[in-house]
């Protein structure tokens, strides 16, 4: 299936002759729609179709309402153990807000400069003066002095046992593991003695809570399907924003999702990404795995 407008699943239709799930009427080929209901895919008349989107959401109690903080990276590839970050950014649902350029050094600067990804198409996004690390004229400060003061704030988040929201975690947070031992600074691990926990990582969430919903998972898609804000896909601040909002919708629209502990939900999402990436052997682990920094070296063409 491929997206529509705003990053929403197009319409699927039946390839075969059914009867509708609304009135039981006969459905030819081709001319009904497709839903994924509690029961499995049904087939509906176009004017009887029930419109597609999440659950509504619930005013239910939940880890959602607590206090919050997201954070994303741009780096140079997808890469853990080799690629640097070039940004990063915190949102938090009390308001926090921190961003940083970092600067990756000469050897970095020297290399092509494509822009970062973190997902397909993402760019350096522009300084943002409520950083607390004061930039240069360029915008960029030492990567070493940045990430200390991301891993600092980070740690001190977590050490209060809230939540860390962090899309795809494996990866972003295998990178930031890299990128602070290769830099000689203290990693998430030796900061936080009691574990790197609670997590909360929306993509895990959102393929739990709704595995069969056809259509791209990419953080786009997944804040257009619950009518979350993505005004800049590829910018930390904006997907850290998004991921963030994304967490509280899935919670939401779940209850079951919502009235988890912040401990249990950090362990039952340590079970579903393994059932989730079962076929793919060489998955990273959740929420990240404690690579070695390897050198530098330009991404393999094509």
């Amino acid at each position: 299936m491929t997206e529509g407008p705003g990053g929403r699943p197009r319409e699927r239709v039946n390839e075969y002759d059914a009867s509708c799930a609304h009135c039981g009427a006969p459905v030819p080929a081709g001319a009904g729609l497709l839903r994924h209901g509690a029961k499995g895919w049904e087939v509906y008349h176009p004017e009887h179709a029930p419109v597609p989107g999440p659950p509504p959401r619930g005013d239910h109690p939940g880890w959602h309402r607590r206090r919050l903080l997201a954070l994303d990276i741009a780096a140079t590839g997808n890469r853990p153990a080799v690629d640097r970050i070039r940004s990063a950014a915190l949102r938090g649902s009390d308001g926090t807000a921190h961003d940083w350029i970092l600067d990756p050094g000469s050897d970095l600067r020297s290399a092509d400069p494509a822009s970062p990804v973190v997902h397909p198409g993402s760019n350096i996004p522009s300084v943002d003066t409520s950083s607390p690390v004061a930039a240069g004229s360029d915008g960029a400060v030492p990567s070493g002095r940045a990430l200390d003061e991301l891993a600092s704030l980070v740690a001190a988040h977590l050490g209060s046992r809230e939540l860390l929201v962090v899309w795809f975690a494996p990866y972003v947070l295998s990178t930031l593991h890299a990128e602070l031992v290769r830099h000689g600074l203290a990693p998430l691990t030796e900061r936080l003695p009691a574990g790197v926990a609670p997590v909360c990582d929306p993509l895990v969430l959102d393929r739990h809570a709704d595995r069969y919903r056809p259509g791209s998972r990419s953080l786009r898609s997944v804040a257009a399907w619950y009518g979350v804000p993505h005004g800049h896909p590829g910018e930390p601040g904006s997907d850290a924003e998004a991921s963030l909002l994304v967490a509280e919708a899935v919670a939401a629209s779940y209850p079951p999702i919502a009235r988890l502990s912040r401990p249990m939900l950090h362990t039952e999402q340590i079970l579903w990404y393994a059932e989730q990436t079962s076929r793919h052997p060489d998955a990273l682990q959740w929420p990240f795995a404690t690579l070695r920094p390897l050198p530098w070296e330009p991404p393999p063409e094509g």
